[in-house]
């Protein structure tokens, strides 16, 4: 009779991963248990209607002879190697075929139930095991005399006593004996194929062909040829002489034990080495602990090897496997009474182990790195990678309960971050964005992500937002942080921008809709958030178009005009006009499209996006340039000196070569009669590391002036350890100094702090003859706008360097 090694039933892992067996499987195990059920049930009622004198001692002495013999056989199996631990096949046969020779069939089968039943019962393996293998014994008996049966051996004896085998010692009977035991061993073998097959989800055909199986069915048949001489030596022999069988019956035991053996350690090598290959394919831990659960039972050959958190317990043996994090799993299997099968059983579960082990430290190993590559280093947060598939998921989530409307993503962009890595340092940089991301994590709870993107850029996304206004409101006051670096006080706040998910939105998309509203709310006044429109996308894309014009334009594409600047104070009283004594150059761009040329392009409609492009740093390149050139012809209009003001971006300041350039055309300006001035705006003078550079230009004749001052981050110490010789009160100033006392207050302190650091002042946005008369009376130098001229290219400017600037009545 053969057992399977690999049917199990709900197997126990670590925690609480389990493995159950296929609804199939449990279906067709019970199938197999129901026909045994009824054999038994019809071997009994045969037994009781019978009535023959004798035969409940007859059934003694079957029991008495059968239940010893078939505790020995099943101690010495032939096993068979499968891919699923293998099929050990026991002996017992010759029990059934000596029980068929020995009493009447109804006798013979009731005492081989009576037999088979309670031998597996009392095996220490798993109760399906039992039940299941004892079911197939059941079996055998009907096979066996179905097919002594059909080649016509059943009949009587000579002294007229009925028997399933009459032990004619004839050919046709020595060959009905062999026919039914290899019968027994097909079914046998078959039925426990097709159960593994079922349990384990193979194929059928890959169960049935293994190697080994011919020796099994032939040991098989010599065995049941040992039951059938045993009957004749019984009937026809002296009942001595039966102690004659127990020297094959030694020789066959003691062969199969060392086959056995021999295929045993080949069906563990085997096992170790698929269990080696299937672990290291494994990339999850909850898949590499069920991997290890069924090797496990490969390898210890029995079903109730298991995983689990909890070491052996008695009557079991085990080896540890660390898991990684603090977890150690136990593999654990039953100790058999054999000391050399349990030694041999402990080692292949230690390899067994090493390779979990090794297994283990791989999937850990992957899943920090799985983890680093979608976490930022900086703040810890999910970076762009990880907050993506978060996203993804989200809105799969989102669109499957149909609630869109309700997952928000947020764009936000910190104000000012870049001034803080220029002048503090990176270090200082990360710093600020580890607080920034701490604030942004304690303010969102509940099922948000925040992310770092990149730069100073992060990102939240929340799926279920009810309050949109409340939560900008609310980030709004986290990205404001104030930090104190290096004695100085240090404020940062943040711009946000906002999308919702709508139908057909992809994670692309919402991200992309969320950092144009963010683009928005920085170009509208910063420290704000927007929601997006679809307007504003239509928008990005005509300045992405703008940009893509800036990056293909040539040189000679930007022209430069020049705005007078005036003396108020050289002024001769009641005289209506005001010297020239110097020119702005102002920035033109005649821009190309498709063979359409636009009018000019003024300043302050591409300046922001040069400077976010780079483009700028060419631009004003060919600005200095054309200055420098226009020099000469200026000069020789103006007939005197004149200070030529050209506008410098912060993006050109950080350029390597520009100081170069600048000496160049201070070079070119000085030997043209005139000086050059480089305007920057405030926020040059709080980078600590442009100072050298704004000395390093100083030096090269260059002087410096703080265009629109007063607007940005003012400072007197600034002003007074800062090589500027100049600067211009901005337009906003100007603006309403006839009509609010509080403008024109601040004016005239700024005048008032320019004269006491001997700074020269110029007034922009002068429109009306009362704002220059108001500054006149202040005592600010310097003057233009409007009223005196608009910005004219440099043919034009020659007709109004040659008298003074006479105000516009219609200005």
């Amino acid at each position: 009779m053969s057992h399977v090694l690999a049917t199990s039933g709900e197997v126990a892992m670590s925690g609480a991963v389990r493995e159950r067996r296929p609804v199939a499987s449990v279906v067709y195990d019970g199938v197999v248990t129901v026909a045994a059920l009824a054999t038994v049930v019809v071997s009994a009622v045969l037994f009781a209607r019978t009535g023959q004198p004798g035969q409940w001692r007859d059934l003694a002495l079957c029991l008495v002879l059968g239940f010893p013999l078939m505790q020995l056989l099943t101690r010495f199996p032939f096993q068979i190697n499968t891919k699923h631990a293998g099929i050990e096949v026991q002996f017992d046969v010759g029990v059934l075929i000596f029980l068929l020779c020995f009493k009447r069939p109804e006798v013979a089968a009731l005492a081989w139930c009576l037999c088979v039943v309670p031998t597996n019962l009392l095996q220490r393996k798993s109760w399906v095991s039992r039940v299941y293998n004892a079911s197939i014994g059941v079996l055998f008996l009907p096979i066996a005399i179905a097919v002594l049966t059909v080649l016509g051996t059943p009949g009587p004896n000579a002294q007229e006593d009925w028997r399933a085998i009459p032990l004619d010692m004839d050919a046709r009977e020595l060959l009905a004996v062999a026919a039914a035991v290899a019968a027994v061993f097909v079914v046998d073998v078959a039925v426990s194929a097709v159960s593994v097959a079922v349990q384990e989800r193979t194929s059928i055909k890959a169960e049935l062909l293994h190697t080994g199986a011919w020796l099994a069915m032939g040991t098989s048949v010599a065995v049941g040829g040992l039951g059938y001489l045993g009957g004749l030596v019984y009937y026809k022999v002296t009942p001595w002489a039966a102690l004659l069988l127990v020297i094959p019956m030694v020789v066959t035991m003691v062969a199969t034990r060392a086959m056995r053996q021999t295929r045993d350690v080949a069906r563990r090598s085997e096992a170790l080495f698929e269990a080696a290959t299937a672990l290291h394919t494994q990339g999850r831990r909850a898949d590499l602990a069920r991997a290890l659960q069924k090797h496990a039972r490969m390898v210890a050959g029995t079903p109730a090897a298991m995983v689990r958190s909890v070491g052996p317990g008695e009557g079991e043996i085990g080896v540890p496997v660390v898991a990684g994090d603090g977890v150690v799993l136990h593999i654990t299997a039953p100790r058999r009474r054999d000391p050399a099968q349990r030694a041999s059983d402990e080692k292949a579960l230690e390899a067994l182990a090493s390779v979990g082990e090794a297994a283990f430290f791989r999937v850990s190993a992957s899943e920090e790195m799985h983890g680093l590559a979608r976490r930022d280093v900086v703040t810890g947060l999910p970076n762009r990678l990880q907050f993506s598939e978060r996203l993804a998921a989200e809105l799969e989530r989102a669109r499957e309960a149909g609630r869109l409307d309700r997952l928000v993503v947020l764009y936000l962009d910190l104000d000012g971050f870049k001034g803080v890595n220029d002048r503090f340092g990176h270090e200082a940089g990360d710093e600020l964005l580890r607080l920034v991301g701490s604030r942004l994590r304690d303010t969102l709870r509940g099922g948000s992500t925040v992310a770092r993107l990149g730069g100073d850029e992060f990102a939240v996304l929340l799926p279920e937002c009810l309050d949109v206004e409340g939560l900008c409101r609310r980030v709004l006051v986290a990205l404001r942080v104030e930090v104190r670096m290096r004695g100085h006080v240090l404020r940062v706040q943040g711009s946000i921008g906002l999308s919702r998910a709508r139908p057909g939105d992809d994670v692309g998309t919402l991200l992309r809709n969320a950092d144009t509203a963010m683009y928005r709310a920085k170009a509208t006044g910063k420290n704000r958030w927007v929601e997006f429109r679809p307007e504003l996308l239509e928008e990005e894309i005509a300045r992405l178009q703008v940009i893509e014009d800036l990056q293909q334009a040539p040189a000679e594409a930007f022209v430069v005009h020049y705005q007078p600047i005036v003396d108020l104070q050289s002024a001769e009283p009641g005289a209506v006009g005001a010297p020239i004594v110097g020119l702005e150059a102002l920035v033109r761009w005649r821009r190309d499209r498709g063979g359409a040329v636009e009018p000019l392009v003024g300043p302050d409609e591409f300046i922001g996006l040069a400077e976010r492009s780079g483009t700028v740093i060419g631009i004003g390149d060919s600005v200095l340039r054309q200055v420098a050139r226009d020099a000469s012809q200026i000069q020789e209009h103006a007939g005197r000196r004149l200070d030529l003001m050209v506008n410098v971006s912060p993006v050109q300041l950080r350029h390597p070569d520009f100081t170069e350039r600048v000496a160049a055309a201070v070079r070119q300006t000085a030997a043209s009669g005139c000086r050059l001035h480089l305007e920057m705006t405030e926020s040059v003078m709080i980078d600590d590391d442009t100072v050298d550079r704004l000395r390093d230009l100083a030096e090269t004749g260059a002087q410096l002036t703080i265009d629109d001052f007063g607007t940005g981050f003012s400072s007197l110490g600034y002003l007074r350890h800062r090589p500027f010789s100049s600067f211009k009160i901005d337009r906003s100033f100007v603006r309403d100094i006839a009509t609010e006392p509080t403008a024109r207050a601040l004016v005239e302190g700024m005048v008032k702090m320019g004269q006491a650091l001997g700074l020269t002042i110029v007034a922009e946005g002068v429109e009306h003859v009362e704002q220059a008369r108001i500054l006149r009376e202040m005592g600010c130098q310097l003057a233009q706008g409007h009223l005196y001229c608009r910005p004219l290219a440099v043919d034009e400017i020659a007709d109004v360097l040659d008298a003074p600037v006479t105000p516009q009545l219609s200005a």
